[in-house]
C-alpha cells in the first residue's frame, strides 16, 4: 500500500467518544433524581389508590352539587389532593356540573385539581423543601378561588354557558358510576392498589420519566449562569417561566422535577412556583373540550385566573423571601445519590419495574399520540388566533 494514501477519516469515532461522557453524565444525573424521587413517587401512588376508594365520585358529587360558596370552597379544596391531571380532570368536572354542581364549583375543581394532587406534593416535598411543598396546594387553592369569584363577577352571556345535555354520556367520567357499597376490605384494597399502582402510573409514567430526563440534561449541560442570565431576575423571570410552563404541558409530579433542577441552576422560588401552576393546568386539548362543554367565557376566566394568580403568587413569594432575607435551595442533588439508603433503592428498583409494566403495557404509546394531538391544537389555536387578529 503506498504510504501517500489518506487514511480513513476517524471524526465520527471521535465525536461518539467525546459524546460518552456527556450522555453519562446525563444519566448519572437523571439516576440522582430518580433515586431521590422514588420513595416519595411511590408514597404517592398508594395514597392516590386510597383517595379513590375513601372518597368515591358518588360523594364528591353530593358534596359539591349544592349552591352558594360553600360548595365552591369545598370544590377547591377537595380538588387540591385528587391526583387528576388536566386531561383526567375534565371528564370528572362534566359529571360533576351534571350531578348539580355550580357553574363556579365546576370551575374552582377544574383549576385547583390538575395544579397539585397527593403524590405531587409529597414529590415537592421531597425535591423542593417543606415551604414549596405547603405553598404550591395553598397556591392552588388561591388561583381557584380566584376564578370563582371572578365568575361570579363575569356578566354571563346567555347565549354561552353551559351546553351539557344531562342524558349525553359521551364526556361521562367512567369510574362515576362505579360504587363500593357492596365491595368488601379485599376488594377495596385491590381496587386502591390497582389504580395507585398501574392506573396513576399509566397516566404519569411518560411523562415522569420525560421529566426525570429533563431534570438530568438541564443538571448535567447546563451552567448555572447560563439559566439565571436567560430567564432574568424579578418580573422577566416569572414571565418567561409562565411563558415556558403554558405550552410546555406536563403533569403535576413531572413538572417537579424540573423545577427543583431550574431552582438549583438560580432561578427563583417564586419563577419556579410560577412553573409549577401554570405548566398542569394549561393543556390544549383540554381547552378544546372545556370551550365545547361549558363556552369560551368559561376559558377565558380559567385561563386569566392562572396567570394572573401564578405570577401574584409567584413575586409575593419572592419579594417575602427577600424581606426575611430567606435563601430556598432544594435539596435535590447528586450528593443525596451518595447517601442514599436501602429505602432509596428499593423504591427507585420497583418504580422502574413499574414504569417498565407500563410501557410494555402501550401506555407510553398512548401518551406520544396524546403529545402530537396537544401539538396539533396549540397549533390550531395559535392559528385561528393570528387569523382573528386585525389586519391580518
Amino acid at each position: 500500500m503506498s504510504p501517500d494514501l489518506p487514511l480513513p477519516a476517524s471524526d465520527s469515532y471521535d465525536q461518539r467518544r467525546k459524546a460518552m461522557p456527556t450522555l453519562i453524565e446525563i444519566l448519572k444525573a437523571t439516576w440522582g433524581v430518580f433515586l431521590v424521587a422514588s420513595p416519595y413517587v411511590i408514597l404517592g401512588l398508594g395514597a392516590a389508590g386510597l383517595m379513590t376508594v375513601l372518597i368515591p365520585s358518588e360523594k364528591i358529587s353530593r358534596w359539591l352539587g349544592q349552591p352558594g360558596f360553600g360548595a365552591t370552597f369545598r370544590a377547591a379544596c377537595l380538588g387540591i389532593p385528587l391526583p387528576l391531571c388536566s386531561c383526567a380532570v375534565v371528564p370528572v368536572t362534566i359529571e360533576l356540573s351534571r350531578k348539580g354542581a355550580s357553574r363556579e364549583a365546576s370551575l374552582a375543581f377544574l383549576v385547583s385539581t390538575p395544579e397539585t394532587g397527593v403524590d405531587s406534593i409529597l414529590l415537592t416535598w421531597g425535591l423542593m423543601g417543606p415551604l414549596m411543598a405547603i405553598l404550591r396546594p395553598i397556591a392552588a387553592l388561591v388561583t381557584s378561588l380566584v376564578a370563582a369569584v371572578s365568575s361570579l363577577l363575569a356578566a354571563k352571556d346567555p347565549e354561552e354557558g353551559s351546553t351539557i345535555d344531562p342524558n349525553d354520556n359521551s364526556e361521562r367520567d367512567p369510574s362515576a358510576s362505579t360504587s363500593d357499597r357492596s365491595e368488601g376490605p379485599g376488594a377495596l384494597s385491590r381496587r386502591a392498589l390497582r389504580y395507585g399502582f398501574v392506573t396513576m402510573v399509566d397516566e404519569i409514567g411518560f411523562w415522569l420519566v420525560s421529566g426525570f430526563l429533563l431534570t438530568g440534561v438541564i443538571t448535567a449541560l447546563v451552567p448555572d449562569n447560563l439559566v439565571e442570565a436567560a430567564v432574568g431576575q424579578g418580573p422577566r423571570a416569572l414571565l418567561t417561566m409562565l411563558l415556558m410552563g403554558i405550552p410546555l404541558y406536563m403533569c403535576a409530579s413531572a413538572s417537579t422535577p424540573v423545577a427543583a433542577a431550574l431552582m438549583l441552576k438560580g432561578i427563583s422560588p417564586g419563577a419556579a412556583l410560577v412553573f409549577l401552576l401554570a405548566g398542569p393546568a394549561t393543556n390544549a386539548s383540554s381547552l378544546v373540550v372545556i370551550a365545547r362543554v361549558f363556552g369560551r367565557r368559561f376559558v377565558a376566566i380559567y385561563l386569566g385566573s392562572v396567570i394572573v394568580t401564578a405570577l401574584g403568587m409567584g413575586y409575593m413569594l419572592d419579594l417575602a423571601l427577600d424581606r426575611l432575607g430567606i435563601t430556598l435551595r432544594p435539596p435535590m442533588s447528586l450528593a443525596a445519590t451518595e447517601s442514599a439508603g436501602i429505602l432509596e433503592t428499593v423504591c427507585a428498583v420497583l418504580l422502574a419495574a413499574l414504569l417498565l409494566w407500563s410501557m410494555a403495557r402501550g401506555s407510553w404509546a398512548s401518551a406520544l399520540k396524546e403529545l402530537a394531538r396537544d401539538l396539533r391544537t396549540w397549533k390550531t389555536l395559535l392559528g385561528r388566533a393570528g387569523s382573528d387578529t386585525p389586519g391580518s
